[in-house]
């Protein structure tokens, strides 16, 4: 790198980095002196707070040592009362209103009092539970063996009687003689030295307690609330205050070894040596340092905004030296771009100079791309400041130079696309757009993209074509056709489902199956809609509710898979409904015909045979009686022969339709053959109903047929059988009723007979 190159880098870099090192440099120092001054106040705030939380366990001590105080003065008066009326002062008497201990303490505290014999026995107490002997208790001891008058103060203890703590002050008690005595015993709450809570004002969420430094027992309150402990406890901060947080070193700031609740405090405290305790009281570091926050956020937030108004100066300044440095570079580097871009174009670009009338409305080559070089067929370099009408002489009989001259004269810009009248047939694409005294010319060889165009078309044409012809043969077919796809949204319909949904009064490409054909017959239709669309050809049967007038329909159905070209995925499938209306019809007719008698309209054997399996597979089932008829007509031969067939065939119609009109409407009655009929009577309550049915039977028979002039005298004879349940074969009930048949007539005919139940229950014989 020359000295040059190094004197230029160096200079540019000085611009680029002269602005951000000066914002850097005034950022760090506002933050500087903000970080400083937040520091300073933070530390004052925190003194402060220890300082008032200080004052008040100073209050708090003094409270709690004037109440103990005050106790051990009540001792010292009770003993010297005690004395001057020789031991026959009594507790009543020393508390009582207006007596001598409301002189020292207020009658409202009611400390618990006792007073022990000399033998250690209680001899009497109040406003509190006492052990009945203390004997063997070590202060009572120390007060027995000692002849001072101090008084002894015991470390706070937990009272077994009340589970709270307290502190016990006695004082040894002397006769007259100057002998023990007893003592006197008072009992001291420590809750009442913090219940005084609010005149202490240690704010919301701050604790007031009291300590024994020798038990860890500690009475304590946070707001309302008033606790006790045995694991609490406070260490004094070395040296006055805690490391950084300023406090000054006269204020005895404490520290908990565990937290009293999940509030955040600033601890003071204060001894009382001769009571073995310590005052506690701390304020929460949310109350006490509100102030110094709100400080703090001004700050902070004063320091940002003046923050965001430099950083915006600073970069508006090099937003318009870069602006000044880019349109430097960019005048420098315009043309190499611009040579550059046109090089790399797929299109071919020439920009031309206009020759006027000394050239015969020419145009002069100004600049060419190699592209425009290559569609020209010679070098880039051969072209430059060359006529253009000498060059392509094709353009001017194409009109291409008219054209340009156009655009030179109006402003107007051109695009269009022409296919060449010279030459190998092209397809061009050309644009030209005036610039000065000139025009630029871009041009682009289109021909295959037209002819890919061409292709395209009548591929699309051929497509039409046999979509047309698939749709003809589609709307030629008297079934219903159509396609839904994978979202089940119908996307073709030929002519005949086209005319069911304009019947149904809807519009059925684009829209969801399930709206199309209602919610009720979509859900019958759904697995089969599952199937095929997991790749399974279906088919099943379908039957249309019959409308208000008129009669329901029937369609064959079949779900036909459509998979894409790969033949992996199911893209749809298409639907083929055929009405088999008329078929079901024809075929429901010719099964009835398959089992109706022709002569008479009754069932025919097929059908008797078909009923009476059921009936008795019912009776299994159920349990139910039911009987079976076999009858035939008693001297049919004689008239058929003396009056012939006609009249016997009108006897056998005449003599079906009497024995329906004397039967029930649920009873089955068939012809066998010849004179020979049955019938099936279900659901019987007792075997009695069928035997007066075959009696109704006989009497209707016997009255004389009028048959188109001739009168005829029958009558009927007939065997029935019963069936309840068992294993028994329809031939064998019939063939049971046919033998009781053939016992009527050996009877004398006009009457019937009946057997037991087959398979159940005996009825008896008629």
């Amino acid at each position: 790198m020359t000295e040059k190159d190094r004197t230029s880098a160096l200079r540019r870099l000085y611009r680029v980095l002269l602005l951000p090192a000066f914002a850097a440099v005034l950022l760090a120092a506002m933050w500087s002196a903000v970080y400083w001054q937040v520091r300073q106040e933070r530390a004052t705030a925190r003194h402060e707070a220890v300082l008032r939380s200080h004052a008040q366990a100073r209050t708090l001590a003094e409270n709690a040592g004037f109440l103990l105080r005050q106790a051990d003065h009540a001792t010292q008066l009770f003993k010297l009362k005690f004395e001057e009326t020789d031991g026959a002062l009594r507790l009543p008497e020393f508390t009582r209103r207006n007596g001598p201990l409301t002189l020292l303490l207020p009658v409202r505290l009611a400390l618990p009092v006792a007073l022990y014999g000399p033998d250690g026995r209680l001899a009497d107490s109040l406003h509190g539970t006492f052990a009945p002997r203390a004997g063997d208790e070590g202060w009572f001891r120390a007060l027995a063996g000692s002849a001072g008058d101090m008084a002894h103060f015991s470390n706070p203890l937990v009272d077994p009687a009340t589970k709270g703590w307290r502190i016990r002050v006695a004082r040894r008690l002397d006769d007259g003689a100057g002998h023990f005595a007893g003592a006197i015993v008072m009992h001291v709450d420590p809750a009442l030295f913090i219940d005084d809570y609010d005149r202490l004002e240690p704010g919301p969420g701050g604790y007031v307690g009291l300590l024994s430094r020798d038990t860890g027992l500690a009475a304590s309150r946070v707001d309302d609330r008033v606790f006790s402990d045995d694991t609490l406890a406070f260490a004094a901060v070395q040296g006055g205050a805690a490391a950084g947080t300023g406090a000054a070193a006269g204020a005895e700031e404490a520290l908990p070894r565990r937290p009293v609740d999940g509030i955040a405090r600033i601890y003071a405290f204060r001894d009382m040596p001769r009571f073995a305790l310590m005052a506690v009281v701390g304020h929460s570091k949310a109350h006490a340092l509100a102030r110094f926050e709100r400080r703090r956020t001004m700050y902070v937030s004063v320091a940002t905004v003046a923050s965001i108004v430099v950083l915006a100066f600073v970069g508006l300044l090099q937003r318009h030296a870069r602006r000044l440095r880019n349109s430097t570079r960019a005048a420098r580097a315009a043309q190499r771009q611009l040579h550059a871009a046109i090089d790399a174009s797929l299109d071919a670009l020439f920009l031309l100079k206009a020759c006027r009338e000394a050239c015969g409305g020419d145009f002069i080559l100004v600049d060419i791309n190699e592209p425009g070089a290559a569609m020209l067929g010679h070098p880039r370099a051969g072209l430059l400041g060359r006529r253009i009408g000498q060059l392509a002489p094709a353009w001017r009989d194409e009109g291409l130079l008219d054209r340009y001259r156009s655009v030179l004269e109006t402003g107007q810009p051109l695009e269009e696309e022409f296919a060449t009248r010279t030459g190998p047939p092209r397809w061009l694409q050309h644009q030209v757009v005036a610039i000065d005294d000139g025009v630029a010319v871009t041009t682009r060889d289109i021909t295959a993209r037209k002819q890919a165009e061409l292709a395209s078309r009548q591929a699309m044409a051929a497509l039409r074509e046999k979509e047309a012809r698939l749709r003809t043969l589609a709307d030629m077919m008297p079934a219903m056709i159509a396609y839904v796809d994978r979202d089940e949204v119908y996307r073709f319909q030929n002519l005949v489902y086209e005319r069911e949904f304009t019947r149904m009064g809807v519009q059925a490409i684009g829209r969801s199956a399930r709206e199309i054909i209602g919610e009720e017959r979509y859900m019958r239709v759904q697995p089969w809609v599952c199937r095929a669309l997991a790749g399974e050809t279906v088919s099943f049967e379908e039957d249309e509710a019959p409308p208000p007038e008129g009669t329901g329909r029937s369609f064959e159905v079949r779900y036909i898979p459509q998979r894409d070209e790969a033949g992996e995925h199911v893209t749809g499938f298409h639907v083929v409904r055929t009405d088999v209306t008329a078929q079901r019809r024809e075929k429901q007719h010719l099964l009835r015909l398959s089992t109706i008698d022709a002569l008479t309209g009754l069932m025919n054997r097929a059908g008797f045979t078909k009923r009476l399996d059921a009936a008795m597979q019912y009776s299994r089932e159920h349990g139910t009686l039911m009987a079976v008829m076999y009858m035939d007509i008693d001297r049919f031969k004689p008239v058929n022969d003396t009056h012939g067939h006609a009249v016997g065939d009108a006897l056998l119609k005449a003599f079906a339709g009497r024995l329906t009109h004397a039967l029930r409407e649920s009873d089955t009655v068939a012809r066998l053959g010849g004179d020979e009929f049955t019938i099936i009577l279900e659901r019987l309550l007792r075997c009695e109903d069928a035997e007066r049915a075959a009696a109704k039977l006989v009497a209707a028979m016997a009255a004389a047929f009028d048959l188109d002039g001739v009168r005829v005298g029958i009558s009927t004879s007939i065997g029935v059988a019963f069936y309840r349940s068992g294993d028994l074969a329809p031939a064998e009930l019939l063939a049971r009723a046919d033998t009781l048949l053939y016992e009527a007539k050996q009877a004398g005919r006009n009457t019937f007979r009946t057997g037991g139940t087959l398979g159940g229950q005996q009825p008896d014989a008629a």
